[in-house]
């Protein structure tokens, strides 16, 4: 069923992804996905790059959402975080922002301290709150983009003045390492409950005590891409590694959501490229009913 409410360019937008996310998705039936309780337009989405990595990996994923009608250029913010952790922008959001987008450069993207990163991170959210007082924020990391986000939300898990984060989407999240450094295909096994069995790295490690502390009024959603070439991986990181953040986070969101992306695009760098994963941004942060 296709309901068309924002126009021309979203419902041609919604019609290609929903045909391609029916043929292509295994992981999750993609009308469960209708978001509740839509969110507010003027709740920022801060897309958190890789590392190594630039806001580059961000451009065509936000161009989408332009396309589709979501939201326009100049509610499109770069904030550019130097090596000291200092934060600009390259213009002011409208006095009313619609849908605001924030593009994170990290221009220090090879830190080794996730710590660090997200620190970086919270001086983002900071600069954005005492400039526009939002009192919500959503968040999309790609690769490591989503450990940095975890660590983010769980070194701040007592700051009340910070924004709420509302919604958080990881893409390829490599939560417990990657293919070809501390992880090879089919290795990884996993719990029930999502908790790696077989390993964890320190990274991962770090993140376990979210598993009593995420926020509740947080909802995740989880993709990951799947080659379907017997590796269960997107090429780079194995779908157990994404999968992982379950055990992190899924006992306390207020929802949580895991959807794997199959077909073209599904690699890992082409998670970022890939219309299915376009429709699921646009149908759990932004309510749209396609």
């Amino acid at each position: 069923m296709i309901i068309v409410t924002k126009g021309i360019k979203l419902a041609l937008c919604c019609l290609l992804m929903a045909g391609a996310t029916v043929a292509g998705t295994v992981q999750q039936n993609w009308m469960a996905l209708k978001s509740p309780n839509a969110p507010s337009a003027d709740t920022p989405t801060i897309f958190v790059h890789g590392m190594p990595s630039s806001y580059h990996a961000e451009v065509k994923m936000v161009q989408n959402l332009i396309d589709a009608g979501i939201t326009t250029p100049d509610n499109v913010v770069l904030a550019t975080v130097s090596p000291q952790g200092q934060v600009s922008f390259n213009h002011r959001l409208p006095s009313h922002p619609h849908n605001p987008i924030v593009e994170v450069n990290l221009e220090n993207s090879r830190e080794r301290d996730n710590h660090v990163s997200a620190a970086w991170i919270k001086n983002v959210v900071v600069a954005l709150e005492q400039q526009y007082h939002f009192k919500k924020v959503n968040f999309v990391g790609h690769s490591s983009g989503p450990l940095l986000i975890l660590c983010y939300i769980m070194d701040n898990a007592n700051d009340r003045h910070l924004p709420r984060v509302a919604r958080l989407v990881s893409l390829g999240g490599a939560f417990n390492g990657a293919l070809g450094k501390r992880d090879r295909p089919n290795a990884m096994e996993l719990a029930p409950d999502g908790l790696p069995t077989t390993r964890q790295v320190k990274e991962y490690r770090e993140l376990l005590p979210l598993h009593e502390s995420f926020p509740h009024h947080t909802r995740v959603l989880n993709l990951f891409g799947d080659l379907q070439d017997g590796s269960n991986s997107d090429g780079r990181v194995a779908n157990n590694s994404s999968r992982s953040m379950r055990y992190l986070v899924a006992a306390r969101a207020q929802s949580y959501q895991e959807v794997k992306i199959t077909g073209i695009n599904a690699d890992h760098s082409g998670l970022h490229n890939n219309k299915k994963v376009d429709f699921y941004l646009i149908r759990f942060l932004y309510g749209q009913n396609c």
